[in-house]
């Protein structure tokens, strides 16, 4: 049964008013704030959201309660995944019940895993969230994504299955072999109806490296849109999907505990992720104090969930690094998101070395893997899963201007990298800084 792009996009919409057009009040309210951030009524309902969850965090939750004579977010205190988890049930809201919530978690690739409670309107939002930056990338609903992720080993893809109905295309990550990716590069050919990808950089990067071996012809499968997420983008996936299926892919920061945080816009030519402050209220903060640092300057990203009321997540450390900016018309957009601070690497006298100069590795030969391992303070290795000596010479000499003169660089040859237990795989990482 093969069911039109129209008319799933009719039943989507369908279901939703029988819920009373939750999902489309929520993208319509998401549109507005977010195209239109000059509008003097759009700031003062922004404004409403943070002070409604800031009240009701404090009038429902032990954890907040303290803070009931707060003048403004900036009486709240930072809070992190270790925090909410040792202390889950303060963060509760006594308005909702668990049975009414959805528990949402992580895949735990950073410690342990890791759980948030959200409401049922939350839950909506982030459907609206969806739906708003999909549209933004060329997605509709109805079309076939094909979305690449980690997929549970008993799911079943029928027509039982909610994806089936939403034309969703489940990927694993781990059916990734050279015969796999060319079994499904000959259905992508046989299917010439519209579709979008979704999906880890790492997961496109073995499929544009297997039609780079093949030496393969562009896949005209009609894609519209592809975005990457969890990982960060590189030149070689954004060059090479746009070579292969003919749209240059685009780049979504997002986290399972909160949702859609922003999404790239690469329409100027330029680095921008446009931030969901519909949704969010996102801060910079210094590397070791609980303190904005002025835009431009790179931090620790901070996070305020508007709208996850049975868990309210205020001031929330997502671990990741990030650099505010402000455009023409003073509005605030991130011009840089880096990864996890853990995943930073550090040169031998401490600064910070942008993590993009593990992509200077490229260079000196054809991969199929490569990983930059700081392991300690003045000690790294790289790592090279290829058939192939590299110029090490030549290498050693260039990271030693990244890293340091005096640097331990250690080049190894490995059969694997193996993927984190998320699906993901980190090309740069700090074992030492983790025991810190």
């Amino acid at each position: 049964m093969n069911l039109s792009q129209v008319f799933r996009r009719k039943i989507f919409w369908f279901f939703d008013v029988l819920k009373g057009n939750d999902i489309k009040s929520h993208f319509n309210d998401i549109k507005e704030l977010i195209e239109n951030p000059n509008s003097q009524s759009v700031q003062a309902k922004k404004d409403a959201y943070l002070q409604e969850i800031l009240q009701h965090a404090v009038s429902t939750t032990w954890f907040y309660q303290k803070h009931s004579g707060y003048n403004s977010i900036l009486d709240f205190p930072v809070i992190n995944k270790n925090i909410i988890r040792d202390n889950f049930e303060e963060f509760r809201s006594s308005k909702y019940k668990a049975k009414n919530c959805v528990l949402v978690s992580t895949s735990g690739s950073t410690g342990a895993p890791f759980s948030v409670l959200q409401n049922m309107s939350k839950r909506c939002r982030n459907t609206g969230d969806n739906l708003y930056f999909s549209y933004q990338s060329g997605y509709e609903i109805g079309q076939k994504l094909i979305y690449v992720k980690i997929w549970p080993d008993n799911y079943k893809h029928n027509i039982l299955s909610r994806f089936w109905w939403q034309n969703i295309y489940p990927k694993s990550v781990f059916q990734l072999s050279d015969k796999e990716i060319e079994v499904f590069i000959k259905e992508l050919r046989l299917n010439s109806s519209k579709k979008s990808f979704l999906g880890y950089t790492s997961a496109f990067t073995k499929i544009c490296q297997h039609l780079d071996k093949v030496e393969a012809d562009p896949v005209d499968t009609n894609v519209q849109s592809i975005i990457t997420m969890s990982e960060g983008l590189n030149d070689y996936v954004r060059n090479r999907m746009k070579k292969y299926f003919g749209v240059s892919p685009i780049s979504r920061y997002s986290n399972n505990e909160n949702g859609i945080l922003a999404q790239e816009d690469n329409t100027q030519g330029r680095s921008k992720f446009i931030i969901n402050s519909a949704s969010y209220f996102i801060e910079v903060f210094d590397f070791y104090k609980d303190v904005p640092v002025p835009p431009g300057e790179r931090g620790r990203i901070i996070v305020t969930d508007l709208h996850n009321y049975a868990m309210p997540i205020i001031r929330y450390d997502t671990g990741d690094i990030g650099v505010i900016s402000l455009d023409e018309n003073n509005i605030s957009y991130l011009s840089s998101i880096e990864g996890r601070k853990l995943d930073l690497i550090y040169d031998t006298k401490g600064g910070i070395v942008p993590s993009h100069v593990s992509y200077k590795l490229c260079k000196y030969g054809d991969y199929k893997q490569f990983q930059l391992v700081q392991y300690g303070e003045k000690s790294y290795k790289i790592k090279l899963n290829t058939d192939k000596k590299v110029d090490e010479a030549k290498m050693l000499e260039e990271f030693k201007g990244y890293l340091g003169q005096n640097a331990r660089i250690d080049i190894l040859y490995v059969d694997e990298i193996p993927l984190l237990s998320s699906g993901k795989r980190r090309e740069v990482t700090n074992t030492y800084h983790s025991k810190l």
